[in-house]
């Protein structure tokens, strides 16, 4: 596989030496048949794609976004995932600006528009940013480094980024550059894939939230807390039971069961194993830090 530069041996967060863990393939779309190894930080946890393809962008096809009509964002924007998620910042902050970095379709940025923030989007795909201007009414920058854009943006009261900072090459800089660019008080809110879930300690490369090569890191919640805390950002919340998480925790089982996820859709059996599966292992799922993804709520030292 080609590579974009030099491969790195240590860890962005904690300069821990990496060594591989796992081999994959692009499970979930099957967009090339090449295999893809990540390796783990000895020291923190994390995970990290060890050579990431020079053409990212390739593995990211029209289809990977999601362009509803202004009804339908509309629904999902007052859906509880998206409620849930307004929730657990206005816990912190009532209102202000907000930056979302990766809003994909735009059903969080309308949330987070109709709650009464000035939302701005930074997001990589261009007919995205389109749709989410025209239809949404909210403004949207294209670029692949939000780490830059922030710089050229008014200090934010709240930046989110749902499940976005995964697919980020520099994720340590990034939540740097989000640290600086926060009001003292202002928030950060995420979500991310959990490698220290249940299934991904049972399913390894086969699970779809390790979604080769998009996914570049995953990284634990301890190691994550560790580095914000370090830059001026304190973990004040932290779940894997909101309802965005617990549909996760469906859709990773739901994929695990599918032979071949990027060949067919899932048929009426394995839909039902699925909700069998999810239901049956909830308990398990809901304790501590077993669920799939986790949601986190920082704040900014004053």
């Amino acid at each position: 596989m080609s590579e974009s530069e030099a491969t790195p041996t240590r860890c962005q967060l904690c300069g821990g030496e990496l060594r591989e863990a796992f081999t994959t393939t692009d499970r979930n779309r099957a967009l090339s048949r090449l295999r893809f190894t990540y390796r783990c930080c000895e020291r923190c946890g994390t995970y990290a794609l060890r050579d990431v393809p020079v053409d990212l962008g390739a593995y990211y096809p029209p289809e990977y976004y999601a362009h509803e009509q202004r009804d339908a964002l509309e629904r999902a924007a007052s859906a509880p995932p998206e409620q849930a998620k307004l929730e657990m910042i206005r816990s912190q902050v009532a209102d202000g600006r907000l930056v979302e970095i990766g809003p994909g379709g735009g059903e969080f940025s309308l949330a987070a528009s109709n709650a009464g923030f000035q939302v701005t989007a930074v997001e990589m795909d261009e007919l995205a940013c389109e749709r989410i201007e025209r239809l949404l009414g909210v403004r949207a920058i294209r670029s692949a480094e939000p780490e830059t854009v922030l710089a050229s943006l008014p200090a934010s009261d709240v930046i989110a980024m749902w499940h976005a900072l995964e697919h980020l090459p520099q994720p340590a800089l990034t939540i740097e550059r989000i640290a600086q660019h926060l009001r003292p008080g202002g928030v950060l809110a995420l979500a991310v894939p959990n490698p220290q879930s249940l299934q991904f300690r049972l399913l390894r490369g086969r699970w779809a939230h390790v979604d080769a090569p998009r996914h570049l890191f995953l990284i634990p919640l301890h190691a994550l807390a560790e580095f914000a805390s370090g830059h001026g950002l304190d973990l004040v919340s932290w779940t894997t039971s909101d309802p965005a998480g617990r549909y996760w925790n469906w859709f990773g089982w739901e994929y695990a069961l599918r032979r071949f996820p990027a060949v067919r859709p899932p048929g009426r059996l394995t839909m039902t194993l699925a909700r069998l599966l999810a239901l049956a292992l909830s308990p398990l799922e809901r304790r501590a830090l077993a669920g799939s993804t986790y949601t986190a709520v920082f704040v900014k030292r004053s």
